[in-house]
């Protein structure tokens, strides 16, 4: 019994020490990161070309004076202001104008009066030239009479509706719809021929003039959208309208015409910066957080099946939404760590996240 007993602590001891052989030589794998695996997606991208430049009016018109040396009476309208065509946005004093028109008026009476006479000598002439009692000379000079009296009528009518057009042209009306962009007028003033009273920007239409360096201004064409950007943030959306035929003498770059939407969001004189799209491709990507950036290069950790990643080296190319664009080195089938990627080595021991995503 006693041997027995013996035997059978022997081999207690001899599996302990087996087992403590066993822990020393292969120590249980320690995970470093729960990690979640990922597959690279196929996304479209849009290929675009970056540009930046100032925000101008579509097209301007000045609002000038035509007639000069009359007193600026009214300025019916401010910077600012939306107009139509043919709104009354200023006036002249027409005092002076309304008194030639009188004066005109008086004339042409005149003149009618004279031709009136001269139409019934002539006349007379006729009617007495047969029966001897004038004179072919005097029938003559009757006639001519006549003639000269119908020019001066007509002269003096002339005269008349020029005076009426000028005082037509004391007022100033819109040219074309939309939004007042200066005023250099000022009230009182007396403006000579051609002085300016107000800018405006038709059909309140700006444009981006972007600029773009001159060989790529050859892949752009009429139609492709641009948009505008402000710290990251898309300020409005245009569609190319022209490619400079021409280079900045300055500069050696083309500018791009956009033509903007007329929401009063955009106003001329920004300078802004955008892109403009040129073509969509496809491209794999992955998540930023799934990429190491060290030293000079870019890895991944794909994760293996006995739950150990392995470092690959890839080729990135551009960010977009968080995402970035994988040129070579993975293939969409491997898996890879969605983040904490800074913190893993090649051959590091993970725990896998239960919700793979498959490809």
């Amino acid at each position: 019994m006693k041997r027995s007993i013996t035997l059978l602590t022997l081999a207690v001891a001899l599996i302990a020490v087996n087992l403590s052989r066993a822990e020393a030589a292969d120590p249980p794998v320690r995970a470093v990161l729960t990690v979640r695996p990922i597959h690279a997606e196929r996304q479209t991208w849009t290929d675009s070309i970056a540009a930046s430049g100032w925000v101008a009016a579509w097209s301007e018109a000045s609002i000038a004076t035509e007639i000069g040396d009359y007193r600026i009476a009214e300025l019916a309208v401010d910077v600012g202001d939306r107009v139509r065509t043919g709104e009354v946005v200023a006036r002249l004093a027409d005092d002076q104008l309304k008194a030639a028109i009188a004066a005109g008026e008086a004339a042409v009476d005149s003149a009618r009066a004279t031709s009136e006479l001269a139409q019934s000598d002539a006349r007379r002439a006729e009617l007495l030239g047969p029966s001897g009692g004038q004179s072919k000379r005097e029938l003559e000079a009757a006639r001519i009479a006549e003639r000269v009296a119908a020019a001066n009528l007509a002269a003096a009518e002339a005269e008349l509706e020029t005076r009426r057009l000028r005082l037509d042209k004391a007022i100033l009306r819109a040219p074309d719809d939309g939004v007042i962009s200066a005023r250099p007028a000022t009230l009182g003033a007396v403006a000579s021929a051609g002085t300016e009273l107000y800018r405006l920007v038709r059909q309140n239409r700006v444009e981006w003039r972007a600029e773009v360096a001159a060989d790529i201004a050859t892949t752009l064409n009429p139609g492709m959208t641009a948009t505008l950007t402000e710290h990251g943030k898309d300020l409005s959306v245009g569609i190319v309208r022209l490619v400079g035929p021409t280079l900045n003498a300055a500069s050696g770059r083309a500018t791009v015409y956009v033509d903007l939407p007329a929401t009063g969001e955009l106003r001329p004189g920004g300078y802004v910066s955008g892109h403009v799209d040129t073509g969509e491709r496809q491209v794999l990507t992955l998540p930023e957080s799934a990429v190491l950036l060290k030293d000079g290069g870019s890895f991944v950790f794909a994760v293996e099946p006995e739950g150990r990643v392995k470092r690959l080296a890839i080729v990135t190319g551009a960010r977009r939404g968080g995402r970035i664009a994988i040129v070579s080195g993975l293939s969409p089938e491997v898996a890879v760590a969605e983040s904490g990627v800074a913190f893993l080595f090649d051959g590091a021991a993970v725990a896998l996240a239960s919700d793979e995503v498959t490809p």
